[in-house]
């Protein structure tokens, strides 16, 4: 008597487990936020470039920082500063502004000079946002 047992093979079971990740992941990722994922990472560099400015400042004098609506700029005694490949002025992931435009000064503590109390700047695209602090002191976050 040569009975078959009914049921799937494990290597079936796992072949089938693995081609239903690989289409969750794909879908999944259609319905994620963009937006977010834009505003954090502009707002990762920002950040970046407040404390580059601010530690370029404490090694050099002349370390002014632009913030544009769409990009921010690193400068020293009027000229962007070029750092390997990449220089400055970073442009914002696409659709990404960040307010108000503003211009900060460096002295030579890394202290902002003409920024007299603390200043937030809003990072945003399409309903979602971030808020970058920057202290007299050069601190940012």
């Amino acid at each position: 008597m040569n009975q078959r047992s009914k049921g799937f093979t494990l290597i079936e079971l796992i072949a089938v487990i693995v081609i239903l990740g690989v289409i969750g992941i794909t879908v999944g990722s259609r319905f994620t936020d963009s937006a977010v994922a834009s505003v954090q990472t502009s707002r990762d560099d920002l950040v970046a470039a407040l404390f580059f400015a601010q530690q370029k400042a404490m090694a050099q004098s002349g370390i002014t920082l632009v913030i544009n609506a769409n990009s921010v700029n690193v400068l020293k005694n009027g000229s962007s500063i070029r750092l390997h490949q990449d220089a400055y002025p970073l442009t914002f992931v696409n659709g990404v502004s960040v307010s108000p435009s503003q211009s900060y000064t460096y002295n030579k503590l890394g202290q902002i000079t003409n920024l007299a109390a603390t200043a937030q700047l809003t990072v945003q695209k399409a309903g979602a946002s971030a808020v970058v602090t920057i202290e007299p002191s050069g601190y940012a976050y």
